[in-house]
């Protein structure tokens, strides 16, 4: 069972809700040790000083900003004792905004908010905050540091959301390679038939589909080689890159989907139409620019943005 990182109260107006906090996403990895292959033992790291080559107890190790040139400036716990935030146990909702208002790429870590002691103010927030389309904004500390918060509503249950903050995103116009965009001419044919495109492969977001293949892959092997058994892998045949026309790859692409729903009654139905529609996703890739020509394959990212 998935135990609280923090506990406290959501605070809006005079309406305290006592909650936990319980982290959203259970991330899996497989982890790997580093080993000397010739004793099989355990590879250690230890700090050591570059001037001396000696080990370096802990008590003896400071934080330092470098300056560049090998210059150093210290920084004490007491330098940053005076910016640490007060310790609080309160998420306090300053705002409650439209959720398309709020840069999704602001969104960080994930928590379910669980009701603690009482549930009647929670079940209220939720049911007052579902359908709104809006988010709660606050800020509240956890471990010593202040963070950004979104607390959304499903009018059930709770989330809360820690947000980045707006000086940490990266300027999209600062990246290099996106200006290759700016002056990119799409007709209106081609506008038309990715419009059609997106359409004919559109279906309810399952996301049972979508599983980790690298990682099961991994714990095949795993298991293989500890029962003392040798991996045995299938190569699959190397797509070709086709260079083609922009506008026939298009075309070509949504014949194919068009044929996946006609096939299909219940071409609403993910079961009925799944299968074919993965297939006319990877007739994308097989048409797409990939030897040269990369502004086709821009344009094709354009035209889907625009529709």
């Amino acid at each position: 069972m998935a135990r609280p990182v923090w506990t406290g109260a959501i605070s809006f107006g005079m309406v305290s809700i006592p909650i936990r906090l319980v982290p959203a996403v259970k991330k899996k990895s497989i982890s790997f040790n580093q080993l000397d292959d010739q004793t099989m033992s355990r590879i250690r790291y230890r700090k050591v000083s570059e001037a001396t080559g000696e080990e370096v107890p802990a008590e003896h190790i400071v934080k330092a900003f470098d300056l560049g040139a090998e210059n150093y400036v210290v920084i004490t716990d007491d330098d940053l004792a005076p910016l640490a935030p007060a310790r609080s146990k309160e998420i306090g909702l300053d705002t409650f905004v439209p959720v398309e208002d709020v840069n999704p790429l602001m969104f960080d870590s994930s928590y379910l908010v669980v009701p603690d002691k009482t549930s009647k103010p929670y079940v209220l927030l939720a049911n007052a905050m579902a359908g709104s389309g809006r988010v709660g904004i606050g800020r509240f500390v956890m471990r010593q540091k202040e963070y950004l918060a979104a607390i959304r509503s499903d009018g059930t249950y709770l989330t809360l959301s820690t947000m980045v903050f707006p000086d940490e995103l990266v300027d999209v116009e600062s990246v290099e390679g996106m200006e290759a965009l700016d002056g990119v001419d799409i007709s209106n044919k081609e506008l038309e038939m990715a419009k059609s495109l997106v359409e004919a492969l559109s279906e309810d977001f399952d996301p049972a589909r979508y599983v980790d293949e690298y990682r099961i892959g991994v714990d095949k092997i795993i298991e293989q080689k500890a029962a003392g058994k040798t991996p045995v892998f299938v190569e699959e045949e190397p797509r070709r890159a086709m260079v083609i026309d922009l506008a026939e790859a298009l075309e070509a692409s949504l014949r194919e989907a068009k044929h996946a729903r006609s096939n299909h009654p219940s071409a609403t139905s993910l079961e009925a139409a799944g299968d074919k529609n993965k297939v006319a996703a990877r007739k994308v890739a097989k048409l797409s620019p990939a030897a040269k020509g990369e502004a086709p394959k821009k344009a094709v990212q354009r035209a889907r943005k625009s529709a």
